[in-house]
């Protein structure tokens, strides 16, 4: 049985680790005595935690550098390894699931990283769990084969909606999936043997590739997703608040119309039952046609919507002024409690075009705490699929990855 002094000293030691692994990822030239200068750390004590990671493959000597011949030995760069790891990533759409297969080299770009990638088709909400327990399965089969089975980090299952870890269960209305279902889906997550899982609220995700897109670790961030839903997360010095489970930033349910259209979640005039995909659907069904408009694809829509506005000139612009004040006085509200920086308008809101988002800033002017607003930054955020994919798994390395245990172990919820 371990001290309460041992566990303390793993507890270091661990932070080391993770320290060094990253200075060496987002550092170029790192010798062992950069590291040991930049961390506060002695000479041996930096070149025991390199040796260490060296041996898990967390790091790897590329040679010598160039420029930093003189008196004694030139010193070994040290690079960020991990290259021959892999993580599987999941991202749960309606009626499909986007499966792909990421590597752990988090030095080189999205594009690169992804291996391999699929659609696969979901029947039915309930079925979410089984065929990502499938599709995990078979990846894991096919490149441990490749790799040796001590290079799976594990496997990230991200979703719009709630992943509740004291209920155990996931609850997301644009798949489908009540509390109930939700449940059964973490239960049989949970009795299939997979021991190195992480569920995850997709807006967290997105929010954490702009994080690492656009080098705003030092911010305080607001970004919110338009997709099938409304959603947002937010960001504190480069952490997420609450965590990336979605419980504490339900934006898209906030009531910016008391008493207006009913929402799925059982409120009545939420910002996503007034301005998201279903509403506008019946807005300009009479204009498009209730078939042409039926598959509720994301972003599908409102392109459908912007690309036709000759056709509906006078509807076009009564729904657009009404998108322009919701989503204000959304903004507007959410921003007096959390007074961000910055807000990133991500997923298919740059549909609207620049024009949208300069009309959006006066808005929120003109409604909002003069105080906050007048310092307050909106800019649109254009993700790359495979950015999200990496995203996802760089997000589930640096929480959940142990070093002194050279492992992810368990299913996290969040």
């Amino acid at each position: 049985m371990r001290t309460m002094q041992q566990i303390k000293q793993i507890d270091i030691r661990e932070q080391n680790l993770k320290n060094v692994y990253d200075y060496v990822l987002h550092s170029s030239g790192a010798s062992r005595a950069k590291i040991a200068k930049a961390l506060g750390l002695s000479r041996p004590s930096s070149s025991s935690l390199v040796d260490e990671l060296l041996s898990m493959g967390a790091l790897f000597e590329d040679g010598k550098e160039e420029g930093e011949r003189g008196v004694g030995r030139t010193p070994i760069v040290i690079r960020a390894d991990f290259r021959r790891h892999f993580c599987i990533v999941l991202f749960w759409k309606p009626k499909r699931i986007s499966a792909s297969v990421v590597s752990m080299a988090q030095d080189k770009s999205g594009a690169e990283r992804v291996l391999e990638s699929l659609e696969c088709p979901v029947s039915s909400a309930k079925e979410y769990g089984k065929r990502s327990l499938s599709l995990l399965s078979d990846f894991k089969n096919k490149y441990e084969k490749v790799y040796g089975k001590d290079k799976y980090l594990g496997s990230v299952l991200v979703l719009p909606g709630i992943v509740d870890p004291l209920r155990r269960a996931v609850l997301s209305h644009p798949l489908g999936i009540d509390l109930e279902t939700g449940r059964r889906i973490i239960s049989e997550i949970e009795e299939s043997g997979e021991n190195s899982v992480g569920i995850l609220n997709d807006n967290a995700i997105l929010g954490y590739a702009a994080m690492q897109r656009l080098n705003l670790q030092e911010k305080n961030f607001l970004y919110i997703n338009l997709s099938t839903g409304i959603g947002a997360a937010y960001f504190m010095k480069g952490e997420i608040f609450g965590d990336a489970g979605g419980k504490l930033t339900q934006f898209g349910h906030i009531i910016v119309h008391p008493g207006g259209s009913l929402c799925s979640c059982g409120s009545r005039g939420c910002l996503e039952a007034e301005i998201g995909e279903h509403a506008l659907q019946e807005q300009f069904a009479s204009y498009f046609g209730k078939e042409e408009l039926k598959p509720l694809l994301e972003g599908e829509l409102l392109r459908k919507i912007i690309d036709g506005r000759k056709k509906a000139e006078g509807v076009y612009t009564a729904v657009k002024e009404k998108f322009l004040k919701d989503l204000s006085l959304a903004i507007s509200n959410v921003s007096t409690m959390v007074f961000p920086d910055l807000i990133l308008l991500g997923g298919f809101f740059s549909l609207w075009g620049e024009d949208f988002l300069e009309e959006l800033k006066a808005e929120i002017n003109r409604i909002g705490f003069s105080y906050i607003m007048q310092d307050l930054h909106l800019l649109y955020s254009k993700e790359e699929k495979e950015e999200l994919q990496a995203a996802a798994a760089d997000y589930f390395f640096s929480r959940y990855f142990h070093f002194t245990e050279r492992k992810i172990e368990g299913i996290h919820l969040g």
